[in-house]
Order: C-alpha cells, then structure tokens, then sequence
C-alpha cells in the first residue's frame, strides 16, 4: 500500500508599513565600522561629520550630547548626530570598548527627518528596549576584517536591522506612530539646491545667485530648506564648507589654506563660522583630533 502525503505550500504575504517605504526610499553609505577598545580612563571632545551609533561592549560613558547628558551602560547604544559637540567620559572600567558604525545617508533631503526616527525621545536606548547585537557584531567585524566579496553589503543590511531596532524602541517610549514620510514639493527643489551648492562649494556662494540660477525667488528658497532640513540654506552651505575644511584639517591644511580653497575672505572668517557649526574653534578640532 502506498502512502501520499499532500504538502501545502505555506507562505506569508509580506505587507509594506510607513517605516519600509521610508527605508526604501534611503540609500545607506558606510564609511567605518569597526571596535575601539582602550583599557584605562579616557575623555575626548569631538565631533563628528556623518551619523554615528555606538554599541557598548564592555564598560559604558558618560557622554554629553549638546546640552544633555546620558549614563551609557554595557549593551546600549547611543546615536550621535553630526555637527554636534560630543564629551565622552570613561572612568572606573578596567576594559572599555564598544563597536561604531559612521555611516551618511541619500538622499540629503531625509536626513533630517531620518535623524529625528532615531532620536525622538532621547540619544540612548537602553539594553532593556532593544534586542541583544553582541553576536552579530562580532561576527560582522570578522566580516570587516577578512573583507571577502559581499562584506560591505552584510554590513549594511546589519546597520539597516540596527536602525529598524532604535526607531522601534523610540516609538514604543511613546507609543507614536511614523508621520508619512511624502513626496513634498520642495524636495526637487532643495535636491537641486543642494547640487548646485556642491558644485560650487569652493566659491562664495550668494543665495541671491542661486535663486536665479534655480529660477525660485530666496524666500521660496529659504522655505523650502526649512520645510526639508529644518535649517536654512545659509547653514547648509556652511556646514558643507566646514565638513570639507575638517578633512582638510586631518589631513594637515593650514587654516589659511583651506579658507582659500573654499572662498572665504579671511582666514579668521572659516575660523568663526567654524567654531558657530561645530562648537569649537579649527585649532581645538585638530588637537581632539589627536586625541582619538
């Protein structure tokens, strides 16, 4: 006699949500990910240019984040913006060390809203709210070491389950829902803004000729970098400026140099809108610099 067992393909309809369309629409670059580990008390001030998330292996900070404060623990993480003033403290941990990834996100025009998800109800997520990532990242520096084909892609699509965690966590604090992420009318406008910014970061760069070149008026331009970045454009331009000039920075520039390269008239004038984005003057960058 002969037995037929009938199988049932099973299968579950994946269904699209407000937080999956935003992704879709983010495209993620790494620029590091990697462990950092020191073995007696630190204190560093920084600032760094791209987003950064902290994972705590062993020991914890405390670490100030413009005006708050937060005590980070082991297997917690702490997301950092960029163009703010960080203070980290470690003291008391025999071994100290934790897993970062910096990463930048496309296109720009989400990045404010992006940064927001990650950071609604505070910069730390305790280990308590979150799943435990200790496994995976230690698998994914092994990936980062032996760089075998496809490694950057794992990393990445680690980050993006990292990042679906912390949002998750944040709306659970307060029971919130994501605001529909929508193609709003400014977005083509702050795109093209933003490319012409870079095209011409090296020169001075008069928001009445970029009005023209963009057939808008300046309020109209003004407005839309608000309703987008929630910053004008005046400070976008700057804080581009003082990106490139913080590379230049590291990499040995003098001051007068770059403020040549970038169109400045003076030296001491990168020198003061430096300080006004990252809160520090360029000569306190390059020493916290050497610090790290």
């Amino acid at each position: 006699m002969t037995m037929y067992i009938q199988t049932q393909n099973q299968y579950t309809q994946f269904q699209s949500d407000e937080l999956t369309d935003l992704l879709g629409k983010i495209s993620f670059t790494i620029n590091k990910f990697g462990l950092w580990q020191s073995n007696h008390d630190t204190r560093a001030n920084y600032i760094t240019d791209d987003i950064e998330i902290v994972y705590y292996r062993e020991g914890g900070s405390i670490t100030t984040i413009g005006n708050k404060k937060y005590t980070c623990p082991p297997h917690s993480f702490l997301i950092i913006e960029p163009y703010k003033l960080n203070t980290s403290i470690n003291t008391g941990n025999t071994n100290y060390s934790y897993y970062f990834f910096h990463f930048d996100i496309e296109p720009l025009s989400l990045r404010q809203q992006f940064i927001t998800l990650l950071t609604k109800h505070g910069h730390l997520i305790y280990k308590e709210e979150i799943k435990d990532f200790k496994e995976m990242l230690e698998r994914l520096l092994i990936e980062a070491s032996e760089k075998e084909i496809g490694y950057s892609s794992i990393i990445t699509s680690a980050l993006i389950r990292v990042v679906v965690e912390i949002i998750r966590a944040q709306l659970k604090r307060n029971n919130d829902h994501i605001s529909q992420i929508t193609d709003l009318p400014h977005i083509e406008l702050v795109n093209d803004a933003i490319k012409y910014i870079h095209d011409h970061l090296h020169e001075p760069i008069k928001l009445t000729a970029m009005a023209l070149q963009l057939g808008v008026s300046t309020s109209m331009l003004y407005k839309s970098f608000i309703a987008i970045l929630a910053i004008p454009p005046l400070t976008y331009i700057h804080q581009q400026k003082v990106l490139y000039a913080q590379r230049m920075l590291a990499h040995g520039k003098s001051v007068t140099m770059i403020a040549n390269d970038l169109g400045y008239s003076s030296a001491y004038h990168l020198s003061k809108t430096f300080k006004q984005i990252t809160g520090v003057s360029p000569r306190e960058y390059k020493k916290n610099i050497k610090l790290l």
